[in-house]
């Protein structure tokens, strides 16, 4: 063929090399893989191979390009990194990385052959180190597009890397080491264990989290535990003006080793410090029945007060396994002992049901410095009378971070010694000991989680001021004295977790407050609602405590009541799960009427309703309790607690039945949809969350992220005939709240908690992990 020059255009030499590479290049590859008669014979071959390999990566004649590799050496491949000759398994790999770094498509199709990733397994745990790195590039060289790393981080190869990288006896001497002047090269080893790391930490971050539950864990456990190390080795260099072999060493940043440190940790199996039954009775003394009294009686209605003996004590193993958590020689020795060493801990969404969503969300922040207000506040309060709430006045700034540790925790001492209060939230992310506690709590309580702050107060000060919380606490007095003063809630309705806080007047008097001193031991429920305030400023002859013990060291543990897990969450629970239950019975009828046609409409007109009931009804907005741990011992049938629970929901379905009235709902979706805005409808986007049952078609199933689409359809159905609507919405209100089974609704309350836990317990192993408490 000829151009218009009248030249002859050249044939393109892909095809003719790569029929070269099958008539000349690939029978001598395929003889280095086959079985041959003598060792003699087998060494020319994979003298004769390498060759040929390292031909193929200078691009001599009459090697063909790399990218795309001929599909007779891509079928090779497997064999060729598995080959005992170790130049023959390293040239192969390096090949495979040269065509990968040519062509993202190459790499891709490279990455996701099983049989390649078979091979690179194998040749990561060969035994030779040339072979183990050069396995590691290519591996990196596959992994340059999302898609190979995807491919790759579900094989074989992360197994072997993790087992690879266990072997490794200790970083400390050489990750992160520096001498008076950092040394010009790295040693030989030291490259490959920096390859390791590279590869184990992109793998990882790359992995599912379902894929990350199946690997052995005694594996992750040591892999978590050198990660650790290196982090902590590599992290003060990463602040370091000076740090340029930082660069050359490792290609993952310290956020990247970070991230795989909490993903790791995520569905670790931690060892069970106490038994639930054990925190039970520190906390609601030793009967079975205390804990069920406690909740009938003063559960979210009036405070509570278990006070310890002092000779009990140390025979209590929760209090002396918190007691030993910290150091309480010096004032000094305290706040070292839980503010060193800590991350910051950013708060999950209250609605968040994916882990990967908050890693993808956080994954640039995670293990980094703390931040004032989100993790700790350090405060005093100033001028507070018996009418007057006072001013809380800070040590620090609102958003200020703390990356030089030693530096905050001197000025933690300094502000300490001045009269302020240290607060530090989240330590059931930061200690296993509290974590165990808040756990046990939570699964006594039936709810997602509880969380945990720590209270450091000198004599004679107080640090929050008078306040009231969106959530119930127990306050665990750990050591000194601490007096309280707390007022009744006045209000019917309880405040409920994000929303807005009101004024503190009308909430006090002068003479209303109870006073209760707390001793080392004690323990003091204070409901949501409550206003109460509290202070070391104890007066002569309440105690014969001496100067040295007179700081105030206590521990809160916040049951915070989600909006799932109030009566209103389990009442909204049990209408989706009534309505697929109708929608599947009735499915297979012939003929069915408008009502069971309009059913989802009806239902999204319906938790409306609820939601609307439960503002101005006190029921509603209490802690729905089906999921407590009670005693086994308990028989169903006769518990208070359970029996108490049942009767709740009837009369919660009998105010539903009398008081959901259609033309309100049908006032605030019309109201909505006009203004086009939902932001007052927000609170359903937890609704997605909801359990469906296997066979329920989409028809039942309502979109609660974006509700405004059918509030319209709902308005367009039902506003031609407001007397029919309005007719057909009660018959269909009366058939749920006469015909919905506790029972269901329990499965469903209860699949939604476990999924609820499932990710609150995914974050508190990933924390705890960050904080070194990775149980290795």
């Amino acid at each position: 063929m000829e151009n218009p020059n009248g030249k002859r255009k050249r044939k393109s030499r892909g095809g003719g090399a790569a029929a070269s590479f099958d008539r000349v290049v690939f029978p001598i590859l395929l003889a280095a893989v086959a079985p041959t008669a003598g060792p003699n014979q087998r060494a020319s071959s994979f003298s004769t191979a390498a060759r040929v390999l390292r031909r193929l990566l200078s691009r001599s004649p009459p090697a063909p390009p790399l990218s795309p590799l001929p599909a007779s050496l891509v079928a090779l491949l497997p064999v060729l990194l598995s080959s005992s000759s170790h130049s023959v398994a390293a040239l192969s790999c390096e090949v495979m990385g040269a065509a990968a770094l040519q062509s993202m498509e190459a790499g891709e199709a490279l990455a996701s052959d099983g049989g390649i990733a078979s091979g690179l397994a194998r040749a990561l745990g060969s035994g030779s180190r040339r072979v183990a790195e050069a396995a590691c590039n290519a591996l990196m060289d596959l992994s340059a597009s999302p898609v190979g790393r995807e491919r790759l981080s579900g094989s074989p190869l992360l197994p072997r890397l993790l087992y690879l990288f266990s072997q490794v006896k200790s970083i400390s001497e050489v990750v992160g080491s520096r001498s008076n002047k950092y040394q010009a090269r790295v040693s030989e080893p030291s490259k490959g264990l920096y390859l390791i790391i590279d590869a184990v930490v992109l793998m990882v971050n790359s992995c599912k989290v379902d894929k990350l539950r199946n690997l052995q864990q005694g594996l992750v456990r040591k892999t978590i535990h050198l990660l650790y190390e290196v982090w902590v080795k590599v992290r003060p260099l990463g602040s370091s003006s000076d740090c340029s072999i930082w660069n050359d060493q490792l290609q993952c940043r310290p956020n990247e080793i970070r991230e795989a440190i909490f993903r790791l940790s995520m569905d670790l199996a931690y060892p069970a410090h106490l038994e639930p039954a054990q925190v039970r009775e520190s906390f609601f003394r030793q009967m079975e029945s205390d804990f069920e009294k406690f909740v009938l009686m003063y559960w979210e209605s009036s405070p509570y007060l278990y006070r310890r003996k002092q000779s009990g004590l140390k025979m209590d193993p929760v209090f002396t396994a918190l007691h030993d958590a910290f150091d309480l020689t010096t004032p000094d020795a305290i706040i070292e002992s839980f503010i060193q060493g800590l991350v910051s801990c950013p708060a999950v969404a209250s609605d968040e049901l994916n882990i990967d969503s908050f890693l993808h969300e956080f994954h640039d922040s995670l293990g980094a410095a703390v931040k004032y207000r989100q993790d700790v506040r350090v405060v005093r309060t100033r001028g507070q009378t018996s009418t007057e709430s006072g001013v809380e006045e800070h040590f620090f700034d609102d958003g200020m971070v703390f990356p030089d540790a030693a530096a905050f925790v001197d000025k933690c001492k300094y502000a300490v010694k001045n009269g302020f209060s240290i607060a530090l939230r989240g330590m059931e992310l930061r200690s296993e000991k509290v974590a165990a506690i808040a756990s046990a709590l939570a699964d006594l309580f039936g709810q997602p989680s509880v969380g945990a702050n720590i209270y450091f107060s000198p004599p004679g000060s107080q640090g929050l001021a008078r306040h009231y919380d969106d959530h119930c606490v127990l306050v665990w007095q750990l050591l000194g004295l601490k007096k309280w003063k707390i007022w009744p809630n006045t209000r019917s309705i309880l405040p409920r977790l994000y929303e807005p806080f009101h004024s503190l007047d009308d909430l006090v008097d002068d003479n209303g407050g109870r006073v209760e001193i707390l001793h080392e031991g004690d323990i003091m429920y204070v409901p949501r609602g409550c206003v109460h305030e509290a202070h070391t400023d104890v007066d002569d002859g309440e105690s014969d405590v001496n100067a040295s013990t007179n700081y105030s060291l206590h521990l809160t543990l916040a049951i915070e009541v989600e909006p799932p897990f109030e009566w209103e969450g389990f009442a909204h629970i049990a209408l989706q799960y009534w309505l697929e239950k109708e929608k599947l019975g009735r499915s297979s009828g012939p003929v069915r009427s408008k009502v069971e046609e309009q059913a989802p409409l009806f239902a999204l007109l319906l938790h409306v309703a609820i939601r609307l009931l439960s503002d101005s009804d006190p029921a509603l907005r209490q802690a729905c309790m089906v999921a407590a741990k009670l005693p086994s011992s308990s028989n169903s049938h006769l518990n208070p607690l359970r029996s108490s629970q049942r009767s709740t929901f009837t009369e919660i379905l009998s105010k539903i039945e009398k008081s959901c009235s259609f033309d309100e709902v049908l006032k605030s979706i019309k109201l909505a949809v006009e203004e086009k805005n939902d932001e007052l409808f927000q609170w359903m986007s937890w609704l997605r969350h909801l359990p469906h049952q296997q066979q329920a078609t989409e028809a039942c199933r309502i979109d609660f992220c974006d509700v405004l689409g059918h509030f319209e359809e709902l308005l367009n159905v039902f506003g031609s005939d407001r007397e029919r609507a309005r007719a057909d919405y009660a018959e269909f209100r009366l058939r749920f709240c006469r015909s919905v089974v506790y029972e269901d609704a329990c499965d469903g309350f209860e699949m939604l908690l476990r999924d609820y836990r499932t990710v609150r317990n995914q974050y508190m192993r990933g924390m705890l992990a960050l904080h070194g408490k990775h149980s290795s």
